[in-house]
């Protein structure tokens, strides 16, 4: 669906990513006129694992799973980008099939930008790219963590990390410290972990069982974050 309303894009939140930084209003302008915007529901898929990618997505509201299926049929969660953000970037840039699916978790709207306008808008701007650079070197460093802590921890360590880390990987949706509600349904949280839903569900009522936290539905209260921590994956980065 096209944006009919240009004016309503000029404060999208895409603009403020980092990458976007110091593009002027007429790129801006060129970027609005040229870019063909979505909206998806909850379940639509944006691009399909293998296929090679035609453009970049640019999410400006809602969120996306990054699905990945192996040749037996079974699905795992490998990441979650939430707006604003960019999307289907590594595949772009390597000019590789996309090794996920991206599926809408709720009403998602998304740009979509072909490889020949991007080049043509942004192609010369250097500092973009060194600040793409530098995030493809953060998501790897987060992926080899991600996939130390599947291989080497326990559940109940992989839910621990999981709640500490929300908040940072969630900022808007944990307004006070130590308060947070879990966007994923448990069958996603599972996927994402690498694990089953009963899994999953035994380590949080373990922890409130414990008193370490407080659950309510998707509300996820920590009430000892010493504990949780202590009972976390060693091996990824959490902020004191």
């Amino acid at each position: 669906m096209r944006c009919q309303d240009r004016s309503a894009c000029l404060p999208c939140p895409v603009r403020k990513l980092r990458e976007f930084r110091g593009i002027n209003a007429d790129v801006w302008q060129k970027f609005l006129a040229r870019r063909a915007e979505n909206t998806y529901r909850l379940g639509n898929i944006l691009f399909y694992q293998g296929n090679r990618p035609l453009g970049l997505f640019f999410i400006c509201r809602g969120r996306v799973k990054l699905v990945k299926e192996d040749r037996f049929g079974h699905s795992r969660i490998v990441r979650v980008v939430e707006a604003p953000d960019i999307l289907g970037d590594r595949a772009f840039f390597a000019e590789r099939p996309y090794a996920c699916s991206g599926e809408a978790m709720d009403e998602t709207r998304a740009c979509f930008l072909e490889r020949r306008v991007f080049c043509e808008l942004f192609g010369q701007n250097l500092p973009m790219f060194h600040r793409l650079t530098q995030r493809f070197a953060q998501e790897l460093g987060s992926a080899e963590h991600a996939m130390h802590c599947l291989s080497a921890c326990p559940v109940n360590a992989r839910v621990a990390t999981h709640l500490l880390m929300y908040p940072k990987q969630r900022g808007s949706n944990a307004p006070l410290r130590g308060e947070l509600t879990l966007q994923e349904s448990r069958t996603e949280l599972a996927q994402i972990l690498g694990t089953t839903i009963e899994a999953v569900s035994r380590a949080l009522a373990l922890f409130a069982s414990r008193r370490w936290i407080a659950v309510e539905g998707r509300h996820v209260r920590i009430l000892e974050e010493d504990r949780l921590r202590r009972a976390a994956c060693p091996h990824l980065p959490l902020e004191p």
